[in-house]
């Protein structure tokens, strides 16, 4: 290889701003499915069900077991799409931040309009939007700690192209 195909650091340092933001978001990403809860059961005590608060590995076991009505993005999402697209939006940013390549941050923050959009979709399920806008109380700290690392990977994605 020649030294004009290998990848280059920005000459200077990374800008504070987008590395603050990608950090934060990377934080926020990576413990959103660790354990806060994501949606919320009220419970039918005609059926004997009760109140319960289920976290993303609840979700997958669930979706994976087979007692809930699901779809494909559920399946797909909880079991391993979710995490895929944690990782992978990550170390985009990470890298669009660090080399500050107009590429590298466009497909981050395509990356993570895409995580938005699914982690709604995930959580809508079988649902129909009507049913999902009635249920949208019951959705837990982990899907907007979920969304807000998202939306801050957007902005460090946005914010961390060389001044002109």
């Amino acid at each position: 290889m020649t030294a004009h195909s290998q990848p280059r650091l920005a000459t200077s340092a990374p800008r504070p701003l987008p590395a603050a933001l990608a950090g934060l978001g990377a934080v926020l990403l990576l413990i959103a499915p660790l354990g806060p809860g994501w949606l919320f059961s009220p419970a039918n005590p005609a059926a004997g069900i009760p109140a319960i608060t289920l976290s993303f590995a609840d979700l997958h076991r669930l979706t994976s077991s087979g007692p809930v009505p699901t779809n494909w993005i559920q399946e797909n999402y909880f079991s391993w799409l979710g995490w895929a697209l944690i990782a992978v939006t990550i170390l985009t940013t990470a890298a669009g931040v660090l080399l500050r390549r107009r590429e590298l941050n466009s497909t981050a923050a395509a990356l993570a309009a895409l995580g938005i959009v699914l982690t709604v979709l995930a959580a809508k399920g079988t649902l129909t939007w009507s049913q999902f806008s009635d249920e949208t109380p019951h959705i837990r700290v982990g899907v907007y700690l979920l969304q807000l690392g998202y939306v801050l990977m957007i902005a460090a994605a946005a914010t961390a192209q060389k001044r002109r």
